[in-house]
């Protein structure tokens, strides 16, 4: 099957949930460190034929993506998620790129929950604009240190989306972050 003749998928969002964790010191003298549960994370989830793109995310060990995108409940007018939106438009936005896309140009698709960036690694791909489809080619996980491998534990794989379809998920998406 050709390129051209691949499905074309339908991108969407989904509110989901991640719990949140801090540490409370606790004892006469603050020794004893306890991790105490707070309000789960919202944050709207990527979704690729209704499914979360996350759920095509699975090691080999069986344990799943916990990468996330950066718009979260209060995160309007944040300049990450405004940034994360417009490159996966094809537009520039050097001033924050290297929180949202690695030196090869790939782009970051999901984000790790803990730091909020890519250097420790997140979930990337080739963003192309074409015509009429966008593609993200080689979807993966990938690292600041080193260059994206094809060979990982979750197979790579590519996903084409109707072009007026994606930009107007998209678009929507900025015009609500960016209000």
């Amino acid at each position: 099957m050709s390129p051209e003749a691949d499905p074309l998928a339908v991108l969407g969002v989904e509110w989901a949930e991640r719990e949140q964790w801090r540490t409370v010191w606790r004892g006469f003298l603050r020794l004893r460190a306890e991790e105490v549960a707070i309000a789960p994370l919202r944050y709207l989830d990527w979704t690729v034929d209704g499914r979360p793109l996350r759920d095509r995310l699975i090691l080999s060990n069986g344990r799943k993506c916990e990468d996330i995108t950066f718009l979260s409940e209060g995160s309007h007018a944040d300049e990450l998620a405004i940034g994360s939106l417009r490159v996966l438009l094809g537009q520039d936005v050097s001033e924050r790129d290297s929180r949202v896309r690695y030196d090869d140009g790939r782009v970051g698709l999901l984000f790790c929950p803990g730091c909020g960036g890519l250097d420790c690694g997140g979930v990337s791909a080739d963003v192309r604009v074409l015509d009429t489809t966008v593609e993200w080619r080689s979807v993966g996980y990938q690292d600041s240190w080193h260059p994206f491998e094809p060979e990982q534990d979750v197979p790579v794989f590519t996903l084409r989306f109707d072009r007026p379809q994606y930009e107007t998920t998209v678009r929507a998406l900025l015009a609500l972050w960016d209000s």
